[in-house]
């Protein structure tokens, strides 16, 4: 049960960086995220998170790269 919650408890702190380091490079990249984009990010899973960080140079925009407001 321990080395479960020590996998888990990784795992959450690389999603938790990872968003944190898209949120800053978007921020800088297109200026102020929206609040949509911000929980779109939030609720992301890991291997998303991962493709829009691969991708943030290559995006025109905050939509190009992670969709628009209503896009699901």
């Amino acid at each position: 049960m321990f080395a479960e919650g020590k996998v888990e408890g990784k795992a959450e702190g690389e999603t938790a960086g990872k968003v944190s380091s898209l949120k800053r490079l978007l921020t800088r990249r297109f200026g102020a995220l929206p609040a949509w984009g911000e929980r779109r990010i939030d609720a992301a899973s890991l291997t998303q998170l991962d493709a829009w960080l691969d991708g943030i140079f290559d995006a025109a925009s905050l939509a190009d790269l992670i969709g628009a407001e209503g896009d699901r």
